[in-house]
C-alpha cells in the first residue's frame, strides 16, 4: 500500500487578509480542450471525448488501494471511492499504478461530512509520496495547484491558496479537472478554468486522488465518476468541430 496513507503536510490559506499554516506533523491551443467537460452525475452524461479509462466505483476491483487505519483510510464504499482523515493536518492518497506524460483526470466530489477547511482533489506526474502535483479544493472554497517536492508543498505561482466564488456552495457535487500538458498544469472546477501553472520538475507519473484536513480532523470525502483524458486526442476533436 505505499501509495495509499497518510502524509503529514504543510497548507498555507489565505483568511481574511491573515495568513494560516497548519504547522509539520507526523496541436493548436496549448490549453486542452473543455468540451469535454462532465458536471454531474456521470450516468446522465456522454463520457468526455478521448476517454482513455473510466471508472463509476461499482466494483472494488478496479485497481485502487484499499487502507484502514485507526487514522483514516481509502476504499470503495456505496458505489463510490472514499477518503477518510481521522487526523489533523494529514492527507491520505491513492495512486492507480498508470504511468503518463500528458494526461487530463477528471472526477466528481463531495464533501459527505467533517470540517469545511479540508482539502481534495487530483494527483497527477506521480513519483512517490513526497513528490508529485495535485489540483486540489477546500469545502470552504479555496483552490490552488500544488507542487510537493520532497514532502513539501508550495502553491505554484502563488502564497497561498485562493478563495473563489466558484466554490462557494457547501455541500454540492463539485466536477474537478486536472491537465498535465507538456510542462502547464490547468485546475477547472464545474466547467471553469481556475487557474493555470508552469512548472518542469516533474515530466511523468502516476496519477490518482488526494484529501486531507487542516486543524480539525474528520474529513470523509467521496468521490465518483473518474476519468483519464488524453488531452491531445480531445484538442484534435475540438478542432474539427
Amino acid at each position: 500500500m505505499k501509495n495509499a496513507g497518510p502524509f503529514t503536510h504543510s497548507f498555507f490559506k489565505l483568511v481574511c487578509l491573515t495568513i494560516l499554516c497548519t504547522g509539520f506533523l507526523p496541436g493548436c491551443s496549448l490549453i486542452p480542450s473543455t468540451s469535454g467537460l462532465v458536471s454531474g452525475n456521470g450516468d446522465n452524461n456522454p463520457q468526455p471525448v478521448g476517454t482513455i479509462f473510466f471508472d463509476d466505483f461499482s466494483l472494488n476491483t478496479s485497481g485502487w488501494d484499499r487502507l484502514e487505519t485507526d487514522l483514516g483510510g481509502t476504499d470503495y464504499m456505496n458505489g463510490g471511492y472514499h477518503i477518510l482523515i481521522e487526523e489533523p493536518n494529514t492527507d491520505y492518497f491513492s495512486t492507480l499504478y498508470r504511468t503518463y506524460e500528458n494526461i487530463s483526470l477528471q472526477v466528481d466530489a463531495l464533501r459527505v461530512e467533517g470540517p469545511t477547511d479540508n482539502n481534495y482533489g487530483l494527483i497527477c506526474r506521480f513519483q512517490d509520496e513526497k513528490n508529485f502535483y495535485a489540483g486540489m479544493i477546500s469545502s470552504d472554497g479555496y483552490y490552488g495547484l500544488f507542487k510537493i517536492e520532497n514532502g513539501q508543498y508550495t502553491v505554484l505561482g502563488h502564497e497561498n491558496m485562493l478563495l473563489s466564488d466558484v466554490l462557494s456552495q457547501i455541500g454540492v457535487v463539485h466536477t474537478l479537472k486536472l491537465d498535465c500538458y507538456q510542462d502547464f498544469l490547468f485546475l477547472y472546477v464545474d466547467g471553469n478554468l481556475l487557474d493555470v501553472q508552469q512548472d518542469q520538475t516533474f515530466t511523468s507519473g502516476d496519477v490518482g486522488l488526494i484529501a486531507g484536513s487542516f486543524e480539525k480532523a474528520g474529513v470523509h470525502i467521496q468521490f465518483d465518476n473518474f476519468y483519464l483524458i488524453d488531452p491531445e486526442a480531445a484538442q484534435t476533436q475540438e478542432n474539427q468541430e
